[in-house]
């Protein structure tokens, strides 16, 4: 490899660390108020046409593989609709990713804090295609999962959450702060900054097509969550969409939503409390990888841990100490789980890309 493209390369791994590269409009500020209010409006519109979804028949919880809120019966002819506007939502917004980055080559080193042609595209077909997926929930209601396994939808988020691990390494190291030598070498993270959108995006509107708009709150803040995300992939090539506080709050945002589906499982399904592995888990990355994005004093970050630590002792101290957790949970290392797949994950992705550079550079 010569020496220019090296320079490239590095240029194009380099993250942005400025939400304002350069005046003008502030359009993609705008725009990302506007997807903070969309996506609590229509959360709240969802929750609000509940009470009309209940005429729909539900099966008992079978086990920690069924899926609730699928119907008893599968409708060929109606889930075969229900692929069709999945794939034209998946194939719209990888359209738009493929032009974009045919024709906005500028905007990669140099985000904007104006709205590209992409960003208008992107907006235009994540709105249409959420209404159609309320409409559709309302009309028949199921989604993909009456087709795909549950963990299908549980492991492209994963694959999401560890592939940030990747593209954010050099700006805020893999743990406490280090940056990740081998396999994360530039040319790693470069390509997983070149095609992250596409995995993303699959990510993203397959687990968006594969829950029916219920109003179960598992259910709300999951969608809640998923609309955040389609306004930080509409909002790609702008500032708002490197902004290292956006993309953590993003991150870490998964940990209340899984809390959530734990504690209303026990409550409805009797299934195992598993909140606090989802919490715990979670909250670990953020004091020990996510935190490490802003630059705070030394003394802050070993607060923050220390709050951590007396958080885990209060969640295994008996009653009335504590909340009386399982101490065996602490000895089998829960708090641990969430993050050894996605650190693992991650560094499995990240050779695997290594491998596929290397041949590729060979032939």
């Amino acid at each position: 490899m010569s020496e220019s493209s090296q320079v490239q390369e590095t240029r194009e791994n380099k993250p942005d660390e400025s939400m304002s590269t350069h005046d003008g409009p502030q359009k993609a500020l705008y725009a990302w108020i506007g997807g903070l209010i969309f996506a609590l409006g229509f959360t709240i519109l969802i929750w609000l046409l509940g009470p009309l979804l209940e005429v729909y028949p539900h099966l008992p919880d079978q086990g920690a593989t069924w899926y609730y809120w699928q119907l008893p019966a599968r409708d060929d002819v109606l889930m075969l609709v229900t692929w069709v506007f999945y794939l034209s939502h998946q194939f719209a917004i990888w359209g738009a990713i493929y032009w974009a980055q045919k024709n906005l080559k500028e905007f990669r080193a140099t985000p904007t804090r104006d709205l590209t042609k992409y960003n208008y595209m992107a907006i235009i077909i994540n709105v249409v295609f959420i209404v159609l997926h309320l409409v559709q929930t309302h009309l028949w209601y199921d989604g993909l999962a009456q087709d795909v396994p549950i963990w299908t939808s549980q492991g492209s988020v994963i694959v999401m959450l560890s592939v940030i691990l990747i593209i954010e390494n050099p700006r805020r190291g893999f743990f406490l702060g280090k940056k990740a030598g081998k396999p994360m070498t530039a040319r790693v993270v470069g390509f997983f900054r070149r095609t992250h959108t596409y995995i993303f995006a699959w990510a993203l509107v397959y687990t968006f097509w594969f829950h029916p708009m219920d109003s179960d709150p598992q259910l709300l803040t999951g969608f809640f969550y998923m609309f955040l995300l389609f306004t930080q992939i509409s909002l790609a090539y702008t500032t708002v969409h490197v902004d290292k506080r956006w993309i953590v709050l993003l991150e870490y945002n998964v940990a209340f939503h899984g809390a959530v589906v734990a504690v209303f499982n026990t409550a409805f399904f009797n299934s195992a409390e598993m909140w606090p592995m989802f919490f715990s888990g979670f909250t670990f990355m953020f004091v020990f990888t996510y935190m490490y994005a802003f630059d705070v004093r030394r003394e802050i970050r070993w607060l923050v841990m220390v709050l951590y630590f007396a958080f885990l002792a209060w969640l295994y101290l008996p009653l009335p100490f504590g909340f009386g957790r399982d101490p065996m949970k602490l000895m089998m290392l829960e708090f641990l789980w969430i993050p050894i797949v996605l650190y693992g994950l991650s560094i499995v992705l990240a050779a695997l890309a290594f491998l596929y550079l290397r041949i590729r550079n060979k032939k």
